[in-house]
């Protein structure tokens, strides 16, 4: 596929010192025969200098009883460099952190979305987990189809499309934050009166080898100051309040955070 007949951008993002994970976008993606390009990122950000990019230090505090982490406002900071290239585009952008896995079906999908098909504003190509809602699904195919989150904290930000209008709002309501980046887009906690949807099943991945190398959530542990005891998911009860809750999630009106 040549650049022109690609009908959409493809946005990076990784890090200058990230050579291998640069390295590998580069591999996977001319493997595929698509074109990218590389998202101007951010280094970690000092506690001195938080005021000026906009973290609400006090708000992360009081919601989540801790800081973010430098590496996690950066994190937060690359992406929304990438939205406002999204939003300054005439057509929709595929963005992509350094340990996204995309294979042909990744391709075909990305090609769905942007003939028409469906009506959306951000597409989760990968997550952490979808419980799919009942309500306003769409069939892009006889295999993928969109669907909204039925949970919160879908988490991971590895690969997903965006259109110019759906980026515009992300960087209207990022001036100001104090969530990591998953958070804010995908864990339920911000009202974004935004389109966005699950690929179903997932259609992108990890790559092993280059995420095990992110050192974000050994930071994001270290900063963490509330316990949580953790529950015995084995047990029956547990298992039936589990599968009670997912009941009534899916079938539940989705959230206007989601």
């Amino acid at each position: 596929m040549s650049s022109s007949e690609q009908r959409y951008n493809i946005l990076a993002i990784a890090q200058p010192t990230e050579v291998e994970r640069r390295k590998h976008l580069d591999k996977m993606l001319s493997s595929l025969g698509m074109h990218y390009e590389l998202v101007k990122t951010s280094p970690p950000v000092p506690a001195n200098k938080w005021h000026e990019v906009g973290f609400n230090h006090k708000k992360s505090r009081a919601l989540l009883g801790r800081d973010l982490s430098c590496g996690e406002i950066g994190c937060f900071l690359s992406h929304r460099a990438a939205w406002k290239a999204a939003a300054a585009s005439d057509r929709p952008s595929l963005i992509l952190e350094g340990d996204a896995q995309l294979d042909n079906n990744s391709r075909n999908v990305c090609e769905m979305l942007i003939d028409g098909r469906a009506s959306w504003e951000l597409a989760m190509l990968y997550y952490s987990k979808c419980i799919p809602s009942v309500w306003h699904q769409q069939r892009l195919d006889s295999t993928f189809r969109l669907a909204k989150f039925a949970n919160r904290r879908a988490y991971c930000l590895a690969a997903y499309m965006l259109t110019p209008a759906g980026a515009q709002k992300l960087v209207e309501l990022s001036e100001s934050f104090h969530l990591p980046a998953d958070d804010f887009v995908s864990g339920g906690w911000i009202r974004k009166d935004l389109d966005m949807f699950a690929i179903v099943p997932k259609a992108a991945g990890l790559c092993p080898v280059q995420s095990d190398k992110s050192n974000l959530e050994d930071d994001r542990q270290q900063n963490k100051t509330r316990k949580h005891k953790k529950k015995d998911n084995s047990r029956f009860f547990r298992r039936l309040e589990l599968y009670l809750r997912e009941l009534g999630q899916r079938y539940r009106p989705p959230r206007k955070s989601l």
